[in-house]
């Protein structure tokens, strides 16, 4: 397994815990109406993303290359990979994100207002989307390549 294929797979642990403790969060005591008034829920889903971003930059760490080590951490097939990756991560963030807002339109146009946890939602939900994505497009044009040569 390569670098790359690690660090996806823990990406998809940490931001998908991180994903599920925001949605029980988030829709939970009221759900979004309710949510931009709600100090506690505010304080509690920022502090969750933010564990989220210092697990997810203690894995980079204990994953990075070290000087010496005698196998191959990344070639140039992992870099096109992750271009290829970074490419559709954002098509998938921006297509997602753009039918949220239309469809947060249409659900509350006659009111003329959105409450503003929804905003909270996209802010949040379009990070923990973009490194989701990532790490399973990562996964999945890895699928079936083969390791390197090896098996």
């Amino acid at each position: 397994m390569t670098q790359s294929q690690k660090r996806a797979i823990l990406t998809l642990v940490i931001w998908g815990l991180a994903a599920a403790g925001f949605a029980a969060l988030f829709f939970g005591s009221g759900g979004p109406v309710t949510f931009g008034a709600d100090r506690g829920r505010i304080v509690s889903t920022a502090i969750l993303i933010g564990v989220g971003f210092i697990a997810y930059f203690i894995m980079l760490y204990f994953t990075r290359s070290r000087p010496g080590a005698m196998r191959v951490v990344a070639d140039e097939r992992d870099v096109r990979i992750a271009s290829r990756a970074n490419g559709g991560t954002l098509i998938v963030v921006l297509v997602v994100v753009y039918l949220a807002c239309i469809g947060l339109w249409s659900a509350y146009q006659d009111c003329g207002c959105v409450p503003v946890g929804w905003l909270w939602f996209l802010g949040y939900a379009a990070a923990m989307l973009g490194y989701l994505t990532h790490a399973a497009a990562t996964l999945l044009l890895n699928h079936g390549r083969g390791d390197h040569g090896q098996g």
